[in-house]
């Protein structure tokens, strides 16, 4: 069923009736001449322009790419919130495999849709794109980030998000096991790639016991050929399942967290560099029914937002990097509040980040 313009009936539902709507817009791509196709979605812009990464990804269908731009838009939106930047949440898909399809004709065309948004909307990096990517769309819009620092950017934005990821695993082990400390954890990470093996790094530095899976071996052969205690496991079905883990960390695509895995989980908590880890309402009650803390994806995978937001005024690493530090007091003022509210973590998030959108409405 579509409706007159063509669209699905339910993507347009969804978009203004369902729980996950409420966006003030949504533009379709389309440039014939490079084979661009995108979407790029504005959940809100309350708390100032709209700021989200790129996502380039082979979707089954334009259904599919329109739904992960929602999403992925308004989780952005609570994550600019919750790591206390002035901007409001925004994504990008372009649809393709970015091995086949990508171009610098592409990039640009993609730069000028972009740019025609007037600024409402600020560009980044995600799955699928690169600091190479973002300058080539800056030649055609100003209004991107994650830039090379030959170009004016702050270049790799993975570095403080796995930092923040960190930040977060720390913040979890003092609010269940009263310590910081990583030390002696078993720690098992699904995704190894662009902020999966930095996180690595931090964790043996802590001198944690780290288990590691992805779907490219080349990139785990890597990873166990530089630290010869890092263990690689099969795959995430196996890793979630690995005796005695202590920290789970879903670090590439989202849904991770599902009626499949929840069950089967070893590990006592999970905080991963994931979007959209949740795969359905209600996952993370069944999480805390089993007693796993969950550190709010969006609140500790908010170290690139925090350097890409931070570029838009003069970049300063140190600065970023202070900044993406205060994640271990976020996700700890977190967990007290779900604990003071008799919610899930989640839940708690959410209803920190709804307030200060709410409050940013009210003085507009």
């Amino acid at each position: 069923m579509t409706d007159v313009t063509g669209a699905p009936a339910d993507v347009l539902h969804t978009l203004f009736h369902s729980d996950q709507g409420g966006h003030e817009q949504v533009v379709l791509c389309q440039d014939r001449a490079s084979g661009l196709k995108a979407v790029i979605a504005i959940h809100s812009t309350a708390l100032g322009p709209a700021l989200g990464g790129t996502r380039f990804y082979p979707y089954a269908t334009e259904e599919e790419a329109v739904a992960d731009a929602l999403n992925l838009a308004r989780g952005m939106s609570y994550k600019n919130a919750m790591a206390g930047l002035d901007h409001g949440g925004g994504k990008a898909v372009i649809i393709g495999d970015p091995e086949k399809i990508k171009t610098e004709q592409l990039l640009l065309a993609y730069g000028r849709f972009v740019a025609s948004l007037g600024g409402r909307y600020v560009t980044a990096c995600d799955v699928g794109t690169y600091v190479a990517d973002m300058d080539v769309v800056a030649r055609e819009c100003r209004w991107t980030t994650g830039r090379s620092p030959e170009n004016g950017g702050a270049g790799d934005s993975s570095v403080l998000t796995a930092f923040g990821v960190y930040q977060g695993m720390r913040a979890s082990a003092q609010h269940l096991w009263g310590d910081p400390s990583l030390r002696a954890r078993q720690i098992g990470i699904a995704g190894v790639g662009k902020v999966g093996h930095h996180l690595v790094e931090h964790l043996v530095a802590e001198g944690a016991e780290v288990f590691v899976t992805d779907v490219r071996e080349d990139v785990v052969r890597r990873i166990t050929e530089r630290h010869r205690n890092v263990l690689a496991v099969a795959d995430t079905d196996a890793l979630i399942r690995v005796e005695g883990l202590d920290i789970y960390a879903p670090c590439a695509l989202g849904g991770a967290l599902n009626d499949d895995t929840v069950p089967v989980l070893t590990a006592q908590v999970v905080c991963g560099a994931a979007n959209n880890q949740l795969a359905h309402p209600g996952v993370e009650k069944d999480l805390a029914d089993r007693g796993i803390l969950y550190a709010p994806d969006y609140v500790v995978n908010a170290g690139g937002v925090i350097q890409v937001a931070d570029e838009l005024h003069g970049f300063d690493f140190e600065r970023c990097r202070a900044k993406a530090a205060k994640i271990y007091d976020t996700t700890l003022a977190i967990f007290a509040r779900a604990k003071a509210d008799g919610i899930p973590p989640a839940a708690a998030a959410d209803r920190i980040a709804e307030q200060r959108m709410a409050e940013a409405r009210g003085r507009s």
